[in-house]
C-alpha cells in the first residue's frame, strides 16, 4: 500500500577543508556516507579544517551529522571522541566482515591486507580485502587507511594516498 508520501531526502553535511570539501550523509539518524575529495598528488597546502554546512529536515539526522562533525574535528585535532552511529551499505557477507574487522584495528596501529583476510577466515583473499577497502563508503569512520600491503607500503586509498598518509601520520604521532 502506498501512502502518497515521498521518502525523506538524505541529510547532508559539508565540511570545508584546505584539501576540498568532505561530504557526509545521514539517514535514519545514522551516518551512511563519507565522501573525501580525491587527491591524485600531494596537496600544496597543509591540511586545515574550516566551516561546515548542514542540511537536514529530521532532527535525528541533524544530530548524527553534528556528532560526526564533532568526531571528525576531534580526529584531525588528535582528540578521541565518540563516533556517530553508522549504517553500512548493502554488501556481501565477506565485505561486511572486512568492514567490521577494520573497525577493530586500534588507532595508531596497522595491519596488512593478508592479516585482515586471515582474521575474517579467508586467508587467500587479501586482494578481495583491498577491494572491500576501496568500496568503503565511510572511510573516516571505518578506518581502511590502517591497512597496508604485506611489505609495509601504503597500498591504495580510494580518495588518494595523500589522505592515507595524513591519517596514518596523525594517528602514529598521537594527532588523530
Amino acid at each position: 500500500m502506498t501512502t502518497g508520501r515521498r521518502p525523506a531526502a538524505e541529510a547532508s553535511l559539508e565540511l570545508a577543508t584546505s584539501w576540498g570539501v568532505i561530504r557526509l550523509a545521514a539517514r535514519g539518524g545514522r551516518i551512511c556516507a563519507c565522501i573525501l575529495p580525491h587527491l591524485a598528488r600531494e596537496p600544496r597546502r597543509a591540511f586545515r579544517l574550516a566551516g561546515s554546512r548542514c542540511v537536514a529536515a529530521a532532527a535525528a539526522d541533524r544530530r548524527a551529522l553534528r556528532q560526526a562533525e564533532y568526531f571528525l574535528r576531534g580526529l584531525f585535532a588528535g582528540r578521541v571522541r565518540l563516533a556517530p552511529e553508522l549504517v553500512l551499505p548493502p554488501a556481501s557477507a565477506f565485505i561486511t566482515r572486512v568492514w567490521e574487522a577494520l573497525q577493530e584495528i586500534p588507532r595508531g596501529a596497522t595491519l596488512s591486507y593478508g592479516a585482515i583476510a586471515r582474521s575474517v577466515g579467508c586467508p587467500h583473499k587479501a586482494r578481495v580485502v583491498g577491494l572491500a577497502c576501496r568500496a568503503n563508503a565511510l572511510p573516516l569512520f571505518v578506518p581502511c587507511h590502517r591497512v597496508l600491503a604485506a611489505d609495509g607500503s601504503p597500498g591504495g586509498f580510494s580518495a588518494g594516498l595523500p589522505w592515507k598518509r595524513l591519517l596514518l601520520e596523525m594517528e602514529q604521532h598521537g594527532h588523530g
